[in-house]
């Protein structure tokens, strides 16, 4: 395609403030909206961390006859790492105070990632950086200002986002991004609120979702970075969410519940548990009968309570659903 130019934003501007079961059945709902359609993007980038300069030992003097002096005893190791993640916060939230909205959202995200690392997660420090991580990537990620990768794009008469991104699947095949991300990343307030000669950023990282079980979280990334994240419900003994690649099938909005063995439950029922979207996971292309969706319990959110899907308050699983293509990886890790 060669109906808009290409350029890359380098600037850093001051951030923006935030505006911000048998779960279903072999027999997957419909696809519907315009936020069905999808690109394929290929490439990844991931912030560099800084390293961490390490304190020097003391070597022992070989020409002493003397042993050397006991030092204080070593702090715990978990006291020595709950001091290093509150440094780490603090630089974030430095940053994010003095308006560099990108090096806070890259120290945040590789704090996330940090903390799912460990076998055991601090659940209250997981809620903490989320939330300062969100009002990070409001004027990162979240900004049309904010410096990410991505090329620009010309609204032509009659356009839509639809017909925008059928424009660059046809130039750029290999890409992968649904009109919903194009409408957040430019403060969009509606799809229909383009006019001919705007500007639109067209973000090329790819977007992927990360499922960690044992901290009952969900991180959404763009290129590896966290871009934003939600608490969720797993699965319950007996029924436990399986660990693995998915990507993203079919995408519905107020969907139809289907167990198994029974009658479709519709939407609005107080017995259907799927709330306002449900997003299919596929596996080896193939659907299964797991996915995100929404609830008609959010007391579930944090605990082990669905029969395997990730069930989400229905505000986060809206959003999720709307920046989240189809064809993107799902990785749910234990």
């Amino acid at each position: 395609m060669r109906a808009f130019a290409v350029s890359f934003q380098s600037v850093v501007l001051p951030c923006a403030a935030l505006l911000l079961t048998s779960c279903g059945s072999d027999e997957m709902p419909a696809e519907g909206g315009e936020n069905a359609g999808f690109l394929r993007v290929s490439s990844e980038v991931q912030a560099a961390e800084r390293p961490v300069a390490q304190p020097a030992q003391q070597a022992a003097d070989p020409a002493s006859d003397t042993l050397p002096v006991a030092k204080e005893p070593t702090p715990h190791v978990a006291d020595a790492a709950q001091t290093d993640d509150a440094a780490v916060e603090a630089r974030a939230l430095a940053a994010l105070d003095a308006g560099d909205c990108a090096s806070a959202a890259r120290q945040l995200s590789s704090a996330l990632m940090g903390e799912f690392a460990k076998p055991v997660q601090d659940r209250a420090r997981i809620a903490r950086v989320a939330g300062a991580l969100r009002r990070a990537q409001a004027g990162h990620r979240w900004s049309a200002k904010g410096v990410w990768p991505s090329f620009e794009t010309k609204v032509q008469s009659g356009d839509s986002l639809i017909a925008i991104r059928k424009r660059v699947l046809a130039a750029h095949p290999d890409m992968l991004l649904c009109t919903g991300q194009i409408a957040r990343v430019n403060a969009l307030k509606s799809a229909t609120a383009i006019r001919p000669e705007d500007v639109l950023r067209i973000p090329t990282d790819r977007a992927a979702v990360i499922v960690d079980l044992s901290a009952m979280w969900v991180l959404y990334t763009l290129g590896g970075e966290v871009a934003e994240a939600w608490e969720v419900g797993v699965g319950k003994d007996g029924s436990d969410t399986k660990a693995g690649l998915y990507s993203i099938g079919l995408k519905q909005q107020n969907p139809m519940w289907t167990p198994v063995g029974r009658e479709p439950v519709p939407f609005g029922d107080p017995t259907n548990p799927l709330g306002t979207r449900w997003l299919a996971w596929h596996s080896d292309g193939r659907s299964t009968s797991l996915g995100f969706h929404g609830t008609n319990d959010p007391s579930g959110i944090g605990r082990q309570v669905s029969e395997g899907c990730i069930r989400m308050r229905n505000e986060d699983v809206e959003v999720l659903f709307e920046i989240l293509p189809q064809g993107a990886e799902v990785r749910v890790q234990p």
